[in-house]
């Protein structure tokens, strides 16, 4: 549901649907400016803007100021690759934002106040932030290693994951331990980093709005765009785009933990083969067959999932998994198995079923609009989606068998992120190219 318009030169991109008087604002501002020296804070800048004080708030008020005005702001960075040339990707600094129609401007208001009058000069609040942040990421570390590893194994050869895993992995986390550690020695270069990263963010032709609303909620946010727009950094700067860096590292984060996440990526359209939705099928019929079976019941791991996006994108990953090596060997064989499938028509009922209750969860207008900004940025139409659709819904046993070939080819690429056990992963050296303490 989307209707792209102009305000000057910002794309504001509007989806009418029912909201029962809230709407919904995403301010966009594509990181495509950020040279590399500063592309490593646009994580600490997500996780700080909000919690400062600002010229005109202290970080108390601001915080009671947000809560009255509004339903949350919180920034958010994602990346959009498009779906007609998968080298196009777009990574966007997000500042989500609710409000009810007679409070949108102060929700403007709100977002200027923190975008362009956020104050990085006080020690002591930026000295507890990166404490608290470095505690919540361990804390995150440990119960979502699978995350961290699914991530960390996909940046190994895709730019769009080197991406996130710059913002909010490893590399994040590092720096946060680096503040952590030594405050004094770091903090004079973190101001100036986050004081120079606004400017080089929050500019008018780096932004674009979007909004999900009714036509009620329209009125004077067209005014407020353009005021908004008026109000951000014009400074003239020098561009050198952050290219980020893909090649394969096979690593291995270790612990003291007694269990592993382990994980195996790859790219099956790197190798030339074309992405369908009966993908969506094998996706269900891996995670409540072959790897539940394997991995889960015969291995004893908590749990395992796998997924094959439309950029080819693909990974095996275990969750408080005990085992390394045989997870791994389970994977080697996960295509033969599906080559020699065989199931009868009500169980391909079952996972078809089990992929479309994916399709149609049922969605908030939040989430509306959220799916058709999604399929804008990334260039897909209603027609991709009804492919997707029509080849999940006839696939067959022998058409699911041909997808071992999908699992061999992203399994080609080789690239391993196991976080765990020291041990274990000591054990299995010979496996990695790189190892490191994961704290």
């Amino acid at each position: 549901v989307n209707q792209e318009r102009k305000v000057g030169d910002t794309v504001f991109l509007y989806h009418d649907i029912f909201t029962n008087g809230i709407g919904y604002l995403r301010f966009m501002f594509d990181l495509k400016s950020v040279p590399e020296e500063l592309f490593p804070y646009v994580g600490l800048l997500k996780s700080v803007l909000g919690l400062v004080s600002t010229e005109n708030y202290t970080y108390g008020e601001l915080f009671n100021e947000i809560n009255i005005q509004t339903g949350g702001i919180v920034p958010v960075v994602n990346t959009y690759t498009d779906a007609r040339d998968l080298q196009k990707y777009t990574a966007a600094f997000e500042i989500k934002v609710k409000a009810l129609y007679e409070n949108l401007e102060h929700a403007f208001r709100l977002v200027k106040e923190i975008v362009m009058g956020s104050l990085f000069d006080d020690d002591k609040r930026l000295k507890e932030l990166a404490a608290e942040l470095k505690s919540q990421k361990q804390a995150n570390m440990m119960s979502a290693g699978h995350a961290l590893a699914s991530v960390r194994a996909l940046s190994y050869l895709s730019k769009t994951a080197a991406v996130s895993d710059q913002i909010s992995g490893i590399p994040y986390y590092r720096m946060l331990e680096e503040l952590d550690a030594d405050f004094e020695a770091h903090r004079e270069e973190l101001k100036e980093k986050l004081q120079k990263l606004t400017m080089y963010l929050f500019r008018p032709e780096n932004l674009m709005v979007d909004y999900t609303a009714e036509q009620e909620g329209l009125k004077n946010v067209e005014e407020q765009i353009a005021a908004f727009c008026g109000s951000l950094h014009t400074e003239q700067i020098s561009i050198k785009p952050y290219e980020p860096e893909t090649k394969p590292k096979n690593e291995g984060f270790m612990s003291s933990s007694q269990v592993q996440y382990v994980c195996r990526a790859g790219n099956f359209v790197q190798k030339g083969l074309p992405y369908t939705g009966a993908l969506k099928a094998l996706k269900v019929m891996m995670g409540y067959d072959y790897l539940w079976t394997q991995v889960r019941v015969k291995g004893g791991a908590y749990g395992c999932m796998c997924g094959f996006a439309r950029t080819g994108e693909s990974y095996f990953v275990s969750y408080r998994d005990p085992n390394l090596g045989q997870t791994i060997e389970v994977y080697e064989k996960a295509a033969e198995f599906v080559e020699k499938y065989e199931a009868g028509e009500r169980t391909m009922t079952q996972y078809i079923i089990g992929a479309v209750s994916e399709l149609d969860t049922p969605l908030t207008p939040s989430a509306k609009g959220l799916r058709s900004m999604s399929a804008y940025l990334t260039n897909q139409t209603q027609e991709d989606f009804q492919r997707e659709r029509d080849e999940l819904l006839s696939a067959q046993e022998a058409g699911v068998r041909s997808l071992g070939a999908y699992i061999r080819a992203f399994l080609e690429a080789d690239c391993l992120c196991v976080v765990g056990s020291a041990g274990k992963i000591r054990e299995e050296e010979a496996l990695f190219l790189h190892l490191e303490n994961l704290y």
